[in-house]
């Protein structure tokens, strides 16, 4: 009996003993926490939003989803409490690695790897450091690394530090304007402007036209007045409507007025000064509305705009002359001659045919009269009609007398000399007339040509630049060449020697024959008139030889130097509407409003184009595809990569969401543009896919 009662003893003692095991202490943290974690109480909460964001707790459980490497596809928003710092600020990064909870403890955290500051600019040795217990919302990407929840680097910043900030986000109060000279935005209209534009990395992203941004400067950014202490000559800073901290837009790289560099010790800027800002706005990261680097600068500073020039516009005074040689343009008329040429890019542009301008030379530019010291044997300037620095023309990078290079020590010129200048005119980035680079010379310089080698007289073979009547005013000659542009009249259908009427603004003349080169092959002209598409009313430039014949002015000898559009022989863009295959697209490298014909046959995934390139039908990425001129392509170096901007081309053409565009014909209108490094195809604003229409179709438009 007594043996009983002590087995029944002892199993109570058990049951007792199990049944109080819940109070023992853990050896170690549970997942989901204990009486000791109070954060792992707290449960998920927000959208992640910059109003409504995640709380750590949300922010563990969203991150959490993603696959192991994966990154969210955009910036959330996470509020919490700096519970440990890993990687204070370093001036080489301007990052910060730091740990944050829901309760500021070590329980429950999420890693914040090398965010930046607030504004999401890099930390710098001025701003309020982060400090344990600080309270934060960081905005950014997020990304599940091999397990580790975080943000990913780089790519988060600070947007708020104790209820203090901004975060980069739109500047605070009322949009305004509408980006015009007469009507500029202000800092919150300008942030509007671009809040719908997409950035997809440094190369790839959406970006205005020139617009105009007016407001006071709050803040010098970087590294002082010029970036990286004026090596590049332009500034970073901050503007407000009222020149405080708040409701600030990023001015990031900006040139000074005039659209010129700023230089050490003769232009400045400081907090205060009242600005109008002119150049392109993009959408950096997607979340910081800035100025593109080298792409804005300075219209005015506290109302001035550099002795009237307009801030780079066009040089006042009364437009005189036709841009000929008996008639050359006054500085004042070359401007007005390129006033309504379009620049997208340094590699898409329009230009003027070779002109004649006349002035004084009234500044040298850069460093002195050889553009970098002489190494390119060019020089940079500016000419007025009376030699003063107002109503200026630049004449940027242009070669000496006879189209040669300057020569130190035995070639120069100063300020006072008066000079013709003979070249190419473009509009530099829409806001600045001038010459372009390597594209003009030194017709005269005071009065003097070189003895007539490329300046007018001699028989030296150099080649002239001249208008049609210049050249049918000049004498027979079969060593002097002249250079002549002007459009083709009366060429025969399948006309093999290439003789037609050449006809400019000035007359006209018959050309006897063209050649593809100098001493090329006779009775090849068909074949060049296919290759470069040639045909009636095409702007051809030749070069050749004054003859007559029977009393009738022709020109001798002469051979092929470009056509307006044509895909080789010196460049120039194609005319808007017509179509380029693959192959021609990527010869021409460059080229605005054409249409480019080819077919899907891949997209680039990532930011490198050979290693990203996928030839295959499901789509990982929505922003490009690759064409080609066959459907069975498989070789790089004969496809194109197609940027697809956000709209109703990237939804109809990527292989992403539709993977039954694979190896279909495409006809795409845009921009041939560098691309991934290569010849590619941007801004498309229209695409038909199989016979399917995206965007709108535009109307043939010939470029000037």
């Amino acid at each position: 009996m007594k043996k009983i009662f002590y087995s029944l003893t002892i199993m109570a003692m058990a049951v007792f003993s199990f049944s109080s095991c819940e109070d023992v202490p853990s050896p170690f943290d549970l997942p989901n926490g204990s009486e000791d974690n109070p954060s792992a109480n707290i449960e998920p909460a927000g959208s992640g939003t910059a109003a409504d964001p995640y709380n750590v707790a949300a922010a563990i459980e969203f991150t959490q989803q993603l696959e192991m490497g994966e990154k969210s596809s955009s910036n959330i928003y996470i509020k919490g409490i700096v519970a440990s710092i890993t990687e204070e600020y370093t001036s080489q990064y301007g990052n910060a690695t730091f740990k944050i909870s829901d309760d500021g403890t070590a329980k429950n955290t999420f890693t914040v790897y090398r965010a930046l500051y607030l504004n999401n600019k890099r930390f710098s040795d001025n701003d309020k450091q982060i400090q344990v217990g600080d309270e934060v919302v960081v905005c950014g990407i997020v990304t599940n690394y091999n397990g580790t929840l975080e943000t990913d680097q780089n790519k988060a910043y600070l947007y708020s530090l104790n209820g203090v900030g901004g975060g980069g986000d739109t500047p605070g109060g009322e949009a305004k304007g509408s980006g015009t000279l007469d009507d500029p935005y202000n800092p919150a209209g300008a942030a509007a402007a671009v809040s719908s534009l997409t950035w997809t990395s440094n190369d790839d992203y959406q970006k205005t036209g020139d617009v105009y941004v007016k407001g006071k400067i709050s803040r010098i950014a970087d590294k002082g007045t010029f970036t990286e202490g004026g090596t590049f000559g332009n500034a970073s800073f901050y503007i407000s409507e009222d020149g405080t901290e708040n409701g600030e837009f990023y001015c990031f790289r900006i040139l000074y007025l005039g659209n010129k560099k700023f230089s050490s010790g003769k232009t400045d800027i400081k907090v205060g000064d009242e600005v109008i800002i002119c150049g392109k706005l993009m959408n950096y990261r997607g979340n910081t509305p800035e100025t593109v680097a080298g792409e804005a600068f300075l219209y005015s500073l506290n109302g001035q705009t550099e002795g009237g020039g307009g801030g780079g516009d066009t040089p006042a005074g009364e437009a005189k002359g036709s841009g000929t040689l008996s008639d050359p343009y006054n500085p004042a008329g070359a401007a007005a001659a390129v006033k309504n040429l379009t620049w997208t890019s340094n590699d898409t542009y329009d230009t003027t045919g070779d002109v004649y301008v006349k002035g004084k030379i009234s500044r040298i530019a850069d460093k002195g009269t050889f553009t970098e010291g002489g190494t390119f044997g060019n020089a940079s300037f500016y000419i007025s009609e009376d030699g003063k620095e107002s109503g200026e023309f630049y004449c940027f990078r242009i070669y000496y007398l006879g189209n040669k290079k300057f020569e130190a020590g035995k070639t120069d010129i100063k300020v006072g000399d008066e000079v013709i200048v003979c070249g190419q005119l473009m509009n530099y980035r829409n806001n600045t007339p001038e010459t372009v680079a390597g594209k003009a010379y030194l017709y005269s310089l005071n009065g003097n040509t070189e003895g007539g080698g490329g300046g007018g007289g001699g028989e030296t073979g150099e080649v002239k630049v001249v208008s049609i009547a210049d050249f049918n005013a000049a004498a027979v000659s079969n060593s002097v060449w002249y250079q002549l542009t002007g459009t083709v009249k009366n060429l025969k259908d399948d006309d093999k020697y290439g003789n037609f009427d050449l006809e400019d603004a000035t007359g006209s003349v018959y050309v006897y024959g063209v050649l593809s080169e100098k001493g090329g092959e006779k009775q090849k002209f068909q074949e060049l008139a296919a290759a470069k598409g040639i045909t009636n009313g095409s702007k051809l430039t030749i070069i050749g030889n004054r003859g007559e014949y029977n009393g009738k002015i022709e020109v001798l000898n002469a051979y092929f130097v470009k056509v307006e559009g044509g895909s080789g022989g010196g460049g120039g863009d194609q005319p808007s509407g017509t179509t380029y295959t693959v192959a021609q697209a990527i010869a021409a490298n460059s080229g605005s409003g054409v249409y480019v014909k080819g077919y899907i046959v891949g997209f680039v995934d990532g930011q490198a184009y050979e290693s990203g390139a996928r030839f295959e039908a499901n789509g990982t990425v929505t922003t490009n595809v690759l064409i080609a001129d066959s459907p069975s392509e498989s070789d790089l170096t004969k496809c194109m990569p197609v940027q697809l901007p956000s709209g109703d081309v990237r939804n109809g053409v990527n292989l992403k969401d539709n993977p039954g565009n694979y190896k279909k014909d495409v006809l795409l209108f845009g921009n041939i543009e560098t691309y991934f490094k290569v010849p590619g195809v941007k801004a498309v604003t229209y695409a038909e896919v199989g016979g399917t229409a995206y965007g709108k179709k535009p109307a043939v438009k010939r470029r000037r």
